[in-house]
């Protein structure tokens, strides 16, 4: 059978927190332990008629306080196993807006890529239209000089 309070090691508990949490349940295995000692040392005496009355009494104190230490350790116990699932819970949370962030970081790397790959294509298709502006000058300029040259050999002028 499993141990109830027996929650298994989480992976990345913290040591100093198992450690408590050892303690924690060895501690409530010893008390355990002391209370069933208690109890039975407590069903002798009742047995024993002439030992009764102070003995028996004070071990109705010592299995009373044994149980409020045993109850302390148990409370003890609920608390530190409550915190360690808020702590899990929070630990996941975290390792998902990482990932989600991982993820957002990525995107935008990717975009940031394309956006650099369409700028360098632009930058391209701007060096082609400059040259092929400049050409078209230069072959604008040669016409004029050829119909300045073809215009003086026929002796008009050129139109202003």
């Amino acid at each position: 059978l499993r141990d109830p309070l027996d929650f298994g090691s989480p992976p990345n508990f913290p040591p100093p927190q198992a450690q408590r949490r050892r303690d924690l349940e060895e501690e409530l295995r010893d008390l355990s332990n002391q209370v069933a000692a208690l109890g039975r040392s407590l069903a002798a005496e009742r047995g024993r008629s002439l030992m009764e009355g102070g003995a028996l009494r004070a071990l109705e104190i010592a299995v009373g306080g044994a149980q409020a230490r045993a109850g302390g350790a148990c409370r003890a116990l609920d608390r530190a196993k409550e915190r360690l699932r808020l702590q899990q819970e929070t630990e996941q949370l975290l390792w998902a807006e990482l990932e989600a962030a991982r993820a957002a970081k990525a995107g935008a790397e990717l975009r940031a890529q394309e956006a650099e790959s369409r700028c360098q294509a632009r930058g391209a298709e701007l060096e082609r239209l400059r040259q092929a502006v400049q050409v078209a000058q230069h072959s604008r300029r040669r016409a004029e000089q050829e119909r300045d040259q073809a215009a003086a050999k026929v002796g008009h002028a050129p139109p202003p």
